[in-house]
């Protein structure tokens, strides 16, 4: 009889501290706290309940179960981040009661370390990182905040296997902070462009991606397409100068020994030609031999129409100034008209338009194009029709 009196009280308790959490009355929350409200709680009701109790974000309730014998889980901390004084709270709660978390729990620490990504909490990263917890989470750095990002610095060599350390590249390069991120891993010497057991870097990863990935065909869509292009773009860029300013000595010599088989073929062709010409002075060969075939037309009398594949550089300007990603830096690429590849009618723009041409392309882009300084802006961009696909 006493035990049945004694499970009706606590339940009686659990119904007013629910009501109290419910009316955001954190005075009478404290107080049936102390009363003993979680007295009986395990397992999956004590999470439920705690996790109802984090969503007041009382630094003075958690104080309170942090005396409390049962440690703290991430579960716990769920809450809706799109809210962004949750974020910050549980910020607070992971920096101020890390010592509450049992890391001797394997997936628990993998729960945590989810948590922190996803509320920008580098130093809790950094913390799991350092006591070698979570090992097979780490690619998820590559989605994360700056803040998180930054702590692949800290990664040792060999914690991290090949395939996770590419997907983590492929995840930065496809984050709304790519640019930063990028320029992170140059500043610290990161090589990006590694492969993995499948012989695939990020390059690889993207243009298998952009041939394969069913982007939406609403503006959202084509921004996000267009945005991963310009990555591209910058990615074969940077590889290029690094191949090129690397000072590796094995390219160096590579490089000498190209030059040099140029040189000697061209001087056996140029003496063929000469003795054909019977004469020893050198001659001008037939220029066909040295002209390459354009994968483009570049008649200036083509005129682009609709359904055309065009090969185009442009340069896009916000009031006056270029901004970042929003060039292909001569790099040429490829697009057909009416695809939809493209934010707003950008395409369209460019019918009428000649070979050789530069054409001012005017856009807005959309509020939610994922880039703060791009969010709805107009844009201008100089587009220029580098050639016809026939």
């Amino acid at each position: 009889m006493g035990d049945k009196k004694k499970d009706n009280v606590q339940e009686m308790n659990l119904e007013n501290l629910n009501h109290a959490i419910d009316r955001y009355q954190r005075e009478n929350v404290m107080s049936l706290l102390r009363g003993g409200a979680l007295t009986g709680l395990t397992g999956e009701e004590r999470t439920r309940t705690c996790r109802r109790l984090a969503s007041l974000r009382s630094m003075e309730i958690m104080d309170f179960l942090s005396r409390q014998k049962e440690p703290f889980t991430a579960d716990m901390l769920r809450l809706d981040f799109s809210v962004f004084q949750n974020k910050k709270f549980v910020q607070e709660v992971l920096e101020k009661y890390s010592k509450k978390f049992d890391l001797s729990d394997a997936e628990e620490c993998r729960k945590l370390f989810s948590l922190a990504c996803s509320v920008d909490d580098g130093k809790t990263v950094r913390n799991l990182i350092r006591q070698k917890k979570a090992t097979d989470c780490y690619e998820r750095i590559g989605a994360a905040s700056m803040p998180v990002f930054e702590q692949i610095a800290v990664i040792p060599v060999g914690m991290i296997h090949d395939d996770q350390r590419v997907d983590l590249f492929f995840q930065a390069c496809l984050s709304k902070e790519y640019e930063e991120k990028i320029a992170f891993m140059r500043e610290s010497g990161i090589d990006f462009f590694m492969k993995n057991t499948a012989g695939k870097n990020v390059i690889d990863l993207f243009e298998e991606r952009l041939k394969t990935f069913h982007y939406s065909n609403d503006k959202k869509g084509r921004m996000q397409k267009l945005r991963e292009e310009q990555t591209l773009i910058m990615l074969k860029k940077i590889q290029q100068e690094n191949g090129q300013s690397g000072g590796k000595i094995k390219g160096k010599r590579l490089i000498a020994l190209i030059v040099v088989i140029c040189v000697i073929v061209a001087a056996i062709i140029g003496g063929a030609a000469a003795y054909r010409n019977g004469s020893g002075d050198a001659e001008t060969t037939d220029s066909s031999a040295e002209e390459e075939t354009a994968s483009y037309s570049t008649d200036t009398s083509l005129v682009v129409e609709d359904g055309d594949t065009v090969n185009i550089d442009y340069t896009g300007y916000i009031d006056d100034a270029e901004f970042d990603g929003g060039s292909t830096d001569g790099a040429g690429t490829d697009l057909t008209i009416g695809s939809g590849s493209y934010i707003d009618d950008f395409e369209e723009q460019l019918i009428g338009a000649n070979v050789g041409d530069t054409v001012e392309v005017s856009v807005t882009f959309p509020d939610d194009y994922g880039v703060d300084e791009l969010n709805g802006q107009d844009a201008l961009f100089e587009v220029t029709i580098n050639g016809i696909y026939e």
